[in-house]
């Protein structure tokens, strides 16, 4: 178990005593998560996994600033969450594309709709679009593109604004196993490099071991917090770590909670 007091002020980001329900007026309130306390430090990777339905995707909306929690309270770094902030970035399991821009217009809208200077916006997209294999494709179309490489232009759109926070909601949930598996060493070294505080969520217990600095076990509804597992593996991961007999190990002990909760069944 991975001790962490939450301090809100000291944190990049902090959920304290936070619960959350979905329900109309008159009806009966369907509670999806309960007291959730996690703290993330700048530059730290924490994955979050937990059974289908916990309330994981509603845990990142609520970093967003996307919807507000019936109870406790959220912030980055030491201010208050209670509408989507300029320093914070998100990814979604689907690369959300316009089709009739290119990638490179694509990649630079968010800094186009703030108004920023797009001869440098697109040097820097060309920049990172390099970093991440697609300097080829910035004149393409995203139906010109494999998934995989539509991924790595949201990853692009999504560190271009340059985010202190970075939410990953299954990014890449959607892609075969062996491209998943590229993306993964991909991100590991984007991520690095950014220096970006990260939050993912992910059904992949060996994507979480692989990518994050701590793995966040949630239960099933209403998900509280099982275990908070440190992953103490230099950082960033290669190819060679997959075969470590410590994230095996690893990967094991996280999983070891869902037999559990299959067990309860």
């Amino acid at each position: 178990m991975h001790a962490s007091s939450v301090h809100a002020s000291a944190s990049a980001l902090a959920f304290l005593n936070v619960t959350h329900s979905y329900g109309k007026a008159g009806q009966q309130a369907l509670q999806a998560l309960n007291e959730i306390n996690i703290e993330l430090k700048a530059g730290e990777i924490v994955a979050i996994v937990g059974p289908s339905g916990c309330g994981k995707t509603t845990l990142l909306r609520l970093a967003a600033g996307l919807i507000t929690p019936s109870g406790g309270s959220i912030s980055v770094h030491g201010q208050p969450v209670d509408k989507p902030r300029a320093d914070v970035s998100m990814i979604f399991q689907d690369a959300v594309m316009l089709p009739w821009f290119t990638v490179i217009e694509n990649v630079t809208l968010p800094l186009r709709v703030r108004g920023e200077d797009m001869v440098a916006a697109r040097t820097q997209a060309l920049q990172l679009l390099q970093r991440v294999g697609l300097g080829d494709f910035s004149d393409a179309f995203p139906k010109e593109l494999s998934g995989g490489m539509r991924q790595r232009a949201a990853i692009v759109r999504a560190l271009i604004t340059k985010p202190r926070l970075l939410l990953m909601d299954e990014p890449f949930g959607a892609l075969d196993a062996l491209t998943r598996e590229q993306m993964n060493l991909t991100l590991a070294h984007i991520a690095e490099e950014s220096g970006a505080t990260v939050l993912l969520i992910t059904h992949s217990i060996s994507e979480a071991v692989f990518l994050a600095d701590r793995v966040i076990v949630m239960t099933a509804r209403p998900a509280r917090i099982a275990d908070d597992i440190a992953v103490p593996l230099a950082r960033p991961r290669a190819r060679e770590t997959l075969k470590e007999p410590a994230f095996q190990a690893l990967i094991e002990e996280v999983r070891g909670y869902f037999y559990q909760e299959s067990e309860h069944v």
